[in-house]
């Protein structure tokens, strides 16, 4: 991929963040990547072929943008700081691959964004940590228009992503998100990374939509694997009692293979999808 001549080198974004006299606001939760290879690494797991489009999630003071950009992306970059669109607009605006628009990453509708019949997208950003369920929401619920994501997280988060049944770290979130994506574990970051450092280490992961979803979310699904671990230590007979009465819980696990006293941290993606069937 060749290197546009608009898009900017490498900068420290503590340098552009005092060129434009700002600072990290506590309110949106931002934590600005300050490390070079840290920054490179994820471009080039996002790896953007020439011209495509990739839309960016709190893209901040732009340095994973231009990263992208150098690379030969077209960046949509959606950000809620409007200092920071005004930043963004001053120092990318003349790249017309480049366009940034106001919004909130955790409410995103990439139809709204690209139209209705626009192809899958790649997705790119450093999550800011408050809002990493919502938006992990909208990617599951958005996944037949994403090619690929690549995504800062907290550890812990990416520990839950990659979770096998039976482990501690296995829960609803890796559930939902496993059923729609394949999750690469790409490199981990420590907080020195970041301007200001958080307290928590991060990792950065890579989501690749399934050519056919492990299961199907549907309302009751999503019902199942919330109840499942919304009560993790009871057994499914009793942490399903709140969906249906019990012997209709008991005839589903039955007729989805699963042992009534077994507990739901040791089911899988496609075994939690059977008995959502069977309780539809």
């Amino acid at each position: 991929m060749s290197d546009s001549p608009l898009a900017p080198p490498w900068e420290d974004p503590r340098k552009v963040l005092a060129r434009h006299g700002q600072a990290p606001s506590r309110r949106f939760s931002q934590n600005f990547l300050v490390s070079q290879p840290v920054v490179e690494a994820i471009a080039e797991a996002v790896a953007p072929r020439d011209d495509e489009r990739v839309v960016e999630l709190g893209p901040g003071a732009g340095t994973l943008t231009a990263a992208l950009l150098r690379r030969g992306a077209r960046v949509l970059a959606v950000e809620k700081d409007r200092r920071m669109i005004a930043l963004l607009r001053e120092e990318l605006g003349a790249i017309p691959r480049f366009e940034v628009r106001e919004g909130d990453a955790a409410a995103l509708d990439l139809a709204a964004l690209l139209g209705e019949d626009a192809p899958p997208v790649a997705i790119a950003g450093n999550l800011p940590y408050a809002i990493t369920g919502a938006i992990f929401r909208a990617l599951v619920e958005q996944r037949a228009r994403i090619d690929r994501a690549v995504v800062m997280v907290q550890r812990e988060v990416r520990d839950r992503l990659l979770a096998e049944p039976g482990t501690k770290a296995y829960g609803a979130l890796g559930v939902f998100v496993c059923a729609a994506f394949d999750v690469v574990p790409v490199l981990m970051v420590k907080p020195g990374a970041f301007f200001p450092p958080p307290r928590v280490n991060s990792a950065v992961v890579r989501l690749v939509p399934h050519a056919t979803p492990r299961a199907e979310e549907t309302e009751s699904f999503r019902r199942v694997v919330r109840a499942a671990f919304d009560q993790r230590r009871k057994t499914l007979r009793n942490a399903l009692s709140s969906l249906a009465p019990t012997e209709r819980v008991e005839e589903a696990l039955r007729a989805a293979g699963v042992d009534p006293g077994a507990r739901g941290e040791t089911l899988s993606v496609e075994a939690f999808d059977l008995l959502a069937r069977a309780l539809e």
